[in-house]
């Protein structure tokens, strides 16, 4: 009878060392490594802006920026006068009247609303570099035009001279002449 009072207790004992030494009970249990963090993103900022500009009737006028970093454009277009109809166009590069709808200027973004006041255009995933707005005073009247041109930077802001492909828009605006806006 002893045999038999033996054998199992033999056999728990080697039980619980197995059990131990597969990392039960007196190993220390493996670190859940801390998630790293996303990235805080940079607010918008204003890259360009004018106020109260001279812009004749059936004129197109013009000015380049530039931004540093990859991101969303937004630029919005106010006059004074809601008589008269204001068109924004957005080429990349940097453009005159001139290369206006060339392909040394493509357009990328657009809006010609003739019932929109403030004009406003949207432009996400903006390389790095040079753009040109463009207003177009259809009329009936000259203005006063104010704009500001926004960039909300993309949280992987890598800078990048990739080009964007253009719109393919027609602008309706056929000007008698254009002008630099300053």
């Amino acid at each position: 009878m002893l045999m038999r009072t033996r054998i199992p207790r033999l056999a728990g004992v080697a039980l619980a060392a197995s059990l131990a030494a597969c990392g039960g009970g007196t190993t220390d249990p493996t670190p859940i490594p801390t998630p790293t963090p996303a990235p805080t993103p940079k607010p918008p900022y204003v890259v360009s802006q004018l106020t109260a500009v001279a812009l004749e009737a059936e004129y197109v006028g013009w000015l380049p920026f530039t931004t540093t970093e990859r991101g969303a454009l937004d630029v919005t277009v106010d006059w004074t006068y809601a008589a008269n109809d204001l068109d924004v166009y957005l080429g990349q590069g940097s453009c005159d009247g001139d290369s206006f709808d060339t392909p040394q200027c493509p357009l990328v973004a657009y809006s010609e609303s003739s019932t929109a006041k403030p004009e406003k255009v949207h432009f996400d995933n903006a390389v790095a570099g040079t753009y040109t707005i463009f207003v177009g005073n259809a009329g009936p009247g000259d203005e006063a035009v104010s704009f500001q041109v926004v960039l909300t930077p993309s949280a992987t802001a890598a800078a990048s001279t990739r080009a964007v492909r253009g719109v393919n828009v027609q602008p309706r605006i056929r000007p008698r002449g254009f002008v630099e806006l300053k």
